[in-house]
């Protein structure tokens, strides 16, 4: 396959586009978005993409990154139960205080193919599939993202 990128200008183009990078995702998934409801991870195609991810090998994995963890928690059952039962697996994180106004996401699926968001609010985004050198940067901006963040969506709630 070669190179491409596709610009996306509808909200529908751009589930269409998560839904292809989910469904092409080989070893490692990569996520940043501010609360990850423009990705709705949390409908039941998309779950069942990911579960069939995770199970098909011991060694795939899915790293988050989010700026408010609390509406995923509130609003996304399903998927605060797939990082229960994957926990092994799925890491999640939040971004700190001085982060939050980086308003842009992506779903990077191994180094080759992703969907960049521009604007959280905006429908307008990019499909990127087969080219490694331009998702370079978003991946090493990914990494620096979980470095500087803190974990965040554990599978369990202790309490007193």
């Amino acid at each position: 396959m070669t190179a491409s990128y596709t610009p996306l200008f509808a909200e529908t183009d751009f589930r269409t586009a998560i839904d292809r990078v989910l469904s092409q995702a080989q070893h490692e998934l990569l996520v940043f978005d501010r609360d990850l409801t423009p990705l709705r991870l949390e409908e039941r195609h998309r779950i069942k993409l990911l579960a069939d991810f995770l199970s098909e090998s011991p060694i795939r994995s899915i790293r988050i990154v989010v700026h408010d963890p609390d509406t995923v928690e509130r609003s996304s059952p399903h998927l605060m139960q797939l990082i229960a039962h994957h926990s092994h697996t799925i890491t999640c994180r939040q971004t700190p205080d001085n982060l939050r106004q980086l308003a842009d996401g992506h779903l990077i699926a191994d180094k080759n193919n992703g969907v960049r968001r521009f604007q959280f609010d905006q429908p307008r985004s990019a499909l990127i599939l087969e080219d490694a050198n331009y998702l370079q940067p978003w991946r090493q901006r990914f990494e620096d993202l979980w470095q500087s963040s803190s974990s965040c969506l554990l599978p369990t709630t202790t309490g007193l």
